[in-house]
């Protein structure tokens, strides 16, 4: 008989807090189905969900494969290990690669109001450059500048700076705000306490490898600078600072470092890998017909050669009602390579 904890689940919210979990920490459908001792077919309903009552048992197997709080706490548990204990001697870290946070000892800090948030976002996005006067206004307010704003600007920049130093740990990475003419400079020296700068460390070492001739190097640092990636950049945050140039070309490279890695992991065979990559960058960019061509292709060679022509056929959909336009050369291979493949069974 099946527990009433898994029944009070509503299993839609189940699939996606399950898929969201699994994606973001990199982890494969194959890996997953084996760490929390369930079928690779049931963790794959489980994630479509299609399975209208899953078992407390595989609920719980999961949420310990991926120590994922929610999951741990809808099935009655306590998160363990290095995640659950907070340490004082933890540096204060910022992330925005997806929404904007910053913790401290493991436990999450305050960041503010709304525009000190949209401040601390626009200096984080681009570390070490000073970000002028005139930049803040626009991200800040746009046409709407009220007549305190170089008042409510000096308010903002004193907030942050005595969030960062309040939680600074002597001998671990410092991250400053100072003054640079009319504007301010968030001042960061250690990339594990600000996650944009990590990710540039992780994908000019992975070019590097890739210019020495090193696959497997390659694939290993660009998986880890994309597992930094938690949703879209800043997310959440007011389509001023979402438009940012510097916000969209850090896109960009995420993009195309998804797409690098998809490269190296097709030719090892490795098809789990490039949809737990991919998946969760592909439903943030859904008119992108790189990344979803390689999807088609990891479904194929994964097996799933009819949930592949299913995608091409939503993808051609979506790029003729939105954008008035066929599928290119790249999505239409992908689909004739699978509709061969079906030809030769």
């Amino acid at each position: 008989m099946k527990s009433s904890s898994s029944t009070a689940l509503a299993q839609p919210a189940v699939a996606e807090i399950v898929r969201s979990a699994r994606t973001s920490r990199g982890v494969s459908q194959q890996d997953l189905a084996r760490r929390s001792g369930i079928g690779l077919r049931t963790l794959r309903e489980i994630e479509r969900g299609r399975v209208r009552d899953p078992r407390t048992g595989s609920l719980r197997g999961i949420a310990r494969a991926l120590q994922e709080p929610e999951l741990l706490a809808r099935v009655g548990e306590a998160q363990d290990g290095p995640r659950a204990r907070t340490c004082a001697n933890e540096p204060l870290v910022l992330r925005i690669l997806g929404r904007l946070s910053a913790s401290h000892g493991g436990g999450e800090l305050a960041t503010g109001t709304p525009k000190q948030q949209l401040l601390l976002g626009l200096m984080a996005l681009q570390p070490n450059r000073a970000v002028g006067r005139d930049e803040i206004i626009d991200v800040l307010w746009g046409d709407r500048l009220p007549d305190s704003f170089g008042q409510l600007i000096h308010t903002y920049v004193s907030r942050i700076r005595r969030l960062l130093e309040t939680h600074h740990v002597p001998g671990a990475g410092r991250m400053s705000v100072v003054r640079r003419g009319t504007g301010y400079e968030l001042q960061a020296d250690d990339p594990a306490t600000l996650d944009v700068l990590e990710f540039d460390r992780l994908t000019c070492a992975a070019e590097s490898a890739r210019a020495a001739a090193d696959p497997a190097a390659e694939l290993a640092l660009l998986g880890d600078s994309l597992r930094l990636w938690r949703g879209r950049l800043l997310e959440g945050m007011p389509s001023a600072l979402q438009r940012h140039p510097v916000a969209v070309e850090r896109s960009r490279r995420r993009v195309t470092s998804a797409l690098r890695l998809t490269d190296l992991a097709l030719a090892r065979g490795q098809y789990e890998e490039v949809l737990a990559r991919l998946e969760p960058i592909a439903r943030e960019e859904p008119l992108h017909e790189g990344l979803h061509a390689r999807l088609i292709a990891a479904l194929a060679g994964s097996g799933r050669r009819a949930e592949a022509l299913e995608l091409y056929v939503r993808v051609d959909r979506r790029l003729r009602e939105l954008s008035g336009i066929a599928p290119g050369d790249e999505l239409r291979g992908a689909q004739m390579a699978v509709l061969r493949e079906e030809a030769g069974r």
